[in-house]
């Protein structure tokens, strides 16, 4: 009987179980997926600016403007200084006649004006001559919404008059009384003796007229010594 070598087919064996564990995790092992090449770009040439010229394009390269204007020729010689004055005309200046108040301001004797405003119900309250204007204000009792307030004044002692509408003022606060403007120009020219202007206020309200002729005797201007003068 032939004797058997135990060593060898130990070795054997170990060897084909190795090969056969390495042929196995081969076959085991997963396959990655394929990556695409990448293929490097050439870098793109950057832009360069380019000057382009008018010209270029049939345009022309200077617009010439011509502007004409009654300009004097420095070559010309200048009229001397005084000749030139002369050739301005003289200002002539108008006289404008001027009037100051012929009574006390309302307002001075308030109580007198609280007096007079709660029996006319309605009252001058002050007024100024500012130039050619004669303005002021005027007071009335808020016995309805609607108001008719006009100043009637005459520049040659009543022969004929205007009724002037007055301006409703806005008061910061409602209350009983309402307050009105007035402005009238006054007639330039020569001025007419004291009580050639005169005028008073008429109050229309919830089918009423009251009236305010300082106390029949009307509200007056008087001349003035101050003449302004105006160009």
């Amino acid at each position: 009987m032939p004797r058997i070598d135990l060593t060898r087919c130990l070795s054997l064996s170990q060897n084909s179980l190795h090969g056969f564990l390495s042929s196995s995790k081969e076959e085991l092992r997963p396959q990655l997926p394929l990556r695409p090449c990448r293929v490097r770009q050439p870098e793109r040439q950057r832009l360069k600016k380019r000057v382009v010229f008018a010209d270029m394009k049939g345009l022309a390269l200077i617009t010439v403007h011509n502007f004409y204007s009654d300009v004097i020729n420095p070559k010309e010689e200048l009229p001397p200084l005084s000749r030139m004055l002369q050739l301005i005309p003289p200002c002539r200046p108008t006289e404008v006649s001027s009037y100051a108040l012929g009574f006390s301001q309302p307002l001075d004797d308030y109580g007198r004006f609280c007096r007079c405003l709660k029996a006319q119900k309605v009252c001058l309250e002050q007024c100024a001559v500012q130039g050619r204007f004669l303005q002021g204000t005027v007071q009335v009792h808020n016995l309805g919404y609607e108001k008719i307030v006009q100043m009637r004044i005459t520049f040659n002692a009543w022969t004929s008059y205007l009724d002037i509408p007055c301006v409703y003022v806005a008061p910061l606060f409602r209350g009983e009384i309402d307050v009105f403007t007035f402005q009238v120009t006054l007639p330039s020219g020569p001025q007419g003796p004291a009580g050639t202007i005169q005028f008073c206020f008429s109050f229309q309200c919830a089918q009423q007229i009251y009236w305010d002729n300082n106390q029949g005797y009307n509200y007056h201007l008087k001349p003035s010594d101050l003449l302004l003068v105006h160009r």
